[in-house]
């Protein structure tokens, strides 16, 4: 019978005979040998036992002050909602947030103030912050009355409630 490449490799690693294990010097020396086979360099101290210090951070990283969202900033993305619309997230902060945010965090702010998780059911929509309260207020019934709210945004659950609630919703009003 041909042996694995593990085998071939690498030193076999006894194990304890069946019952045995109760003997906690056997289960130790067994331990110790398997952390000297599969553990990084420096991970192990000269005795087998783990080395704390391995997972101390090597350096501390300090990250520089992040700007917050203000007054300004909230009023100039409900601009940009207004003229842009949802998912023109570039336009809206170089046109109103002076550029010092990425695409991503314009989006994840615009998804707060309209209380939806989701975007999609608003790519292109447009809105002054009068029907971008309204959207929100709408969200947030939906999201009560489905069980989907959830840190104050709408979020669609594991059984598609709140794509349920909507197709219930077209289904009554007969909109296709």
């Amino acid at each position: 019978m041909a042996a694995s490449l593990a085998e071939r490799d690498s030193p076999v690693i006894p194990q304890p005979p069946p019952g045995s294990w109760g003997m906690p010097e056997d289960r130790d020396n067994y331990i110790v040998q398997m952390r000297r086979r599969y553990s990084p360099a420096g991970m192990l101290n000269a005795d087998g036992s783990i080395n704390q210090d391995f997972f101390k951070p090597r350096r501390v990283v300090l990250v520089a002050d992040r700007a917050k969202w203000g007054d300004a900033e909230r009023e100039g993305l409900f601009k940009g909602l207004e003229v842009h619309g949802v998912g023109k997230w570039r336009e809206i902060n170089r046109d109103y947030l002076k550029g010092q945010w990425d695409d991503q965090q314009v989006r994840i702010r615009a998804a707060r103030l309209l209380g939806s998780q989701s975007l999609v059911r608003y790519m292109g929509w447009k809105g002054s912050k009068a029907k971008v309260d309204a959207e929100y207020a709408k969200n947030k019934a939906i999201g009560e009355a489905t069980g989907c709210w959830k840190a104050g945004q709408l979020v669609e659950d594991d059984h598609g409630s709140v794509r349920k609630y909507f197709e219930a919703q077209q289904a009554t009003s007969g909109e296709h």
